[in-house]
């Protein structure tokens, strides 16, 4: 299968049975050429919607009432003549007709009430169950495509593979649970059969496209979650498709660190990655919302910068014709990825560190159910972002060797497969982080691994309480009372062998309603001999929830801690720089012998409600030292060609960028 195409398109065209024009402005010719003009090389097209109508002549399901051409045959036909790839989009738990025809198909809660949109709410879908006939009707659709369209098929698209968290009471999974022995009325039950159920369905509709179209792309877009059980996540569900897509759009509800997160997840899996935005300003189908082109242009490239494709959502109008402002946008953007994607193609992402993922989720990927652990997730991946070096998120099924240094951030609890795992790569000479309750047996009873010599003690009885630093940790101020805004861990040492970097200092109380102080907490009151970060050899230990806090709290100390740790344990990190902003963002990747660095600085705002990108500010001057295991024979600005100067001393190189406006790629050859 060739590569897939970096600049991508996904039309998003779900449209109500009371609009009375479907494609009456549809120009196949127009359309397309509008595509090619802006640079655009594939394009997700669309067969069927949320709104359950079809839009080619169909004898499975409805066209839509107003359409009165094969708008799907006359796209694939123009687009293919000029060049442009189009995977085929339909809808699957979200479709209206379906869910108001065949009520009996729908997904139901434990009250017995439908999910989804109620009778009398104007926005949101009904949940069809994907362990109902309705998976029948599913398949019939395909089939009629690929009889229809055949080896003109690039691809299929499935949206929305989705189960309630909760659990789906509709007596088909009744049925199904006690056939299989499950519990209905357990919740980690009902989440096991939504498993079997989704991926069930996942597997179906692959194999169907398949044994017909072998060399077509197949993806299931909703499945996007980090997992700290690898059997519960994405990992045991990849080979369901060709390629993996991250619909994340940052205004849209997933913010500017969700992509990087799961990009730094899915990439090492060993699949193309496309990173999915969107032109809008909003959400889809925000019409009359446009992003900015410095937005724009800092999503593009920070795929680029991760090592995967690009992909920017629109809506087409109901009428047919796109839109020429939203594509003199799209084009601007395109024309510099163009630029730069031959240097980006089938580069890897290089790391010194593997972050353990710490998420646990009971819901798919789109904002349902509770998900554990995010936010130390999001805080490791903002916290080492900021501090510029290279990582990975793995899980327990991924390779450590790949690893110099491995952080389990805050409550990444430790089985016997995990520990068996740390126990070879510490004696390996690995180096560990553990935070707060990580690295604790899954019962949180004790530390999994007797040897680092130490004991839990259970939660802190502070709420809150202080850090008072050593001397090795000279960035920090060791006169200082550093307050951790939330409750951590008491341990004890055991064994003579450790080193305290901090410790705690205890406020005079808790703050309640009969004993409070001030305005904010309570004030320090007595250093103790209790660690508050510890070091037993190539481990560390940090007694509170510190990846979590920088998350919810962006205190700059949690930040400089952690880097001061991981100098303790990793002194030759791969890249070093200077005179480059906290918000700035280095990536370094591989491309057979030589290294590609990507330099990104486009400061994000927050406004009303949203993170925005509106700037883009240039650098000056900034010194980059970046270890290397060749002999450099050349450094190179690209695509401008620019040789730098450089000088290699041992294990590194170093040279100067003397300017950076919003993305410069380095290559070092």
């Amino acid at each position: 299968m060739s590569p897939l195409p970096f600049r991508q398109v996904h039309l998003d065209f779900h449209t109500s049975p009371f609009i009375p024009d479907v494609a009456q402005d549809f120009d196949p010719e127009e359309f397309a050429q509008t595509l090619l003009e802006a640079r655009v090389n594939s394009i997700n097209i669309f067969a069927r919607c949320h709104h359950g109508y079809c839009y080619y002549p169909t004898k499975v399901g409805k066209m839509h009432p107003s359409l009165k051409r094969d708008l799907l045959g006359e796209m694939i036909e123009a687009l293919h003549q000029r060049g442009i790839r189009c995977p085929i989009y339909t809808s699957v738990a979200w479709d209206e007709l379906s869910a108001s025809e065949h009520p009996d198909w729908r997904q139901i809660d434990s009250q017995g009430r439908l999910i989804g949109r109620a009778p009398l709410e104007n926005k949101g879908w009904q949940f069809l169950c994907l362990n109902s006939p309705y998976l029948d009707y599913l398949e019939e659709h395909v089939k009629e495509l690929i009889e229809l369209y055949g080896a003109e098929i690039d691809g299929l698209w499935f949206d929305i593979i989705i189960q309630h968290p909760d659990g789906c009471f509709c007596p088909h999974c009744q049925k199904s649970m006690h056939s299989k022995g499950l519990r209905v009325d357990v919740k980690e039950d009902r989440l096991q059969h939504n498993l079997l159920v989704e991926r069930k369905a996942m597997q179906h509709l692959s194999q169907l496209v398949k044994s017909k179209l072998p060399e077509a792309l197949v993806v299931f877009n909703a499945r996007m979650r980090l997992q700290q059980e690898p059997q519960k996540g994405l990992r045991s569900e990849i080979d369901y498709m060709t390629h993996l897509e991250i619909e994340s759009l940052p205004t849209g509800g997933w913010g500017y660190l969700h992509f990087p997160m799961m990009a730094r997840y899915c990439l090492p899996l060993g699949k193309e990655v496309v990173g999915m935005t969107g032109r809008f300003h909003l959400i889809w189908g925000d019409f009359g919302g446009l992003k900015s082109k410095a937005a724009l242009l800092y999503e593009c490239f920070r795929c680029l910068a991760l090592g995967a494709k690009c992909s920017i959502g629109d809506q087409l109008h109901p009428r047919g014709k796109l839109d020429e402002v939203t594509y003199k946008l799209i084009g601007s953007v395109y024309e510099e990825v163009a630029k730069k994607e031959k240097w980006c193609e089938g580069a890897e992402l290089q790391a010194d560190i593997g972050v353990l993922v710490c998420s646990r989720s009971e819901g798919p990927a789109l904002g349902f159910g509770e998900i554990y652990g995010k936010a130390s997730d999001e805080g490791a991946t903002l916290l080492l972002t900021e501090l510029h070096h290279q990582f990975h998120l793995i899980d327990k099924e991924s390779d450590f060797d790949h690893y110099f240094l491995i952080i389990a951030p805050d409550e990444v609890l430790f089985d016997a497969q995990l520990v068996q795992k740390i126990r070879c790569f510490l004696e390996k000479g690995g180096k560990l982080i553990l935070s707060h309750e990580s690295g604790l047996d899954i019962n949180k009873k004790d530390f999994a691994l007797p040897e680092l010599g130490l004991r839990y003690l259970g939660p802190s009885p502070f709420e809150q309480e202080y850090l008072r630093i050593s001397e090795v940790l000279p960035s920090l101020d060791q006169k200082y009372d550093y307050i951790l805004y939330e409750r951590g861990s008491r341990v004890s040492l055991l064994s003579e062998k450790g080193e305290i970097l901090g410790r705690l200092v205890r406020p005079y109380f808790n703050r309640s309603w009969k004993a409070f102080c001030s305005h904010g907490q309570t004030p320090p009151a007595e250093l103790t001999e209790e660690p508050a970060i510890v070091q037993i050899g190539g481990v560390i230990y940090i007694t509170h929830p510190i990846f979590a806090m920088y998350r919810k709290w962006a205190y700059p100390v949690y930040r400089k801690v952690v880097g001061g740790c991981i100098d303790r344990l990793l002194p030759f990190s791969l890249v070093r720089v200077s005179n480059f902003p906290v918000s700035g963002e280095i990536t370094v990747l591989r491309k057979e012998s030589s290294l590609l660095l990507h330099l990104l600085y486009f400061p994000i705002t927050s406004k009303g409600e949203l993170q925005v990108v509106e700037d883009l500010i240039p650098l000056q001057d900034v010194r980059i030292s970046l270890r290397v295991d060749f002999n450099v024979e050349r450094v190179r600005c690209i695509p401008e060609d620019q040789i730098l100067p450089f000088q290699q001393d041992g294990k590194y190189i170093s040279f100067t960028v003397p300017k950076i406006e919003g993305h410069q790629m380095i290559i070092v050859e």
